[in-house]
């Protein structure tokens, strides 16, 4: 077992060393706001062409475009999907 801090209460809790590494990034993720392709592969066990595939296939959330040369996907849709990634059926736009 190993002791992980919380962010937002200081507390410390018990873990399994296995689930450290999947815990730390999940719990990294903002409230809210927008988080980009390079902040997901910390967090995503997947590669950026099978991200790119998944949206389009409805699979995974679809990102935003904030400029010409910026795209991000919104934090809550990634907490959804991360709730349930096989079941996750991104909302018809």
């Amino acid at each position: 077992m190993r002791h992980h801090s919380t962010a937002n209460t200081g507390k410390t809790i018990k873990i399994a060393d296995a689930q450290a590494g999947i815990l730390a990034p999940y719990g990294a993720l903002p409230a809210t706001g927008f988080v980009r392709l390079a902040d997901l592969r910390q967090i995503i066990p997947l590669s950026d062409s099978s991200i790119w595939r998944r949206v389009k296939t409805g699979t995974f959330p679809k990102p935003l475009k904030l400029s010409e040369r910026v795209t991000a996907w919104n934090v809550v849709d990634i907490r959804k999907f991360l709730a349930d990634p096989v079941n996750y059926q991104a909302d018809a736009a």
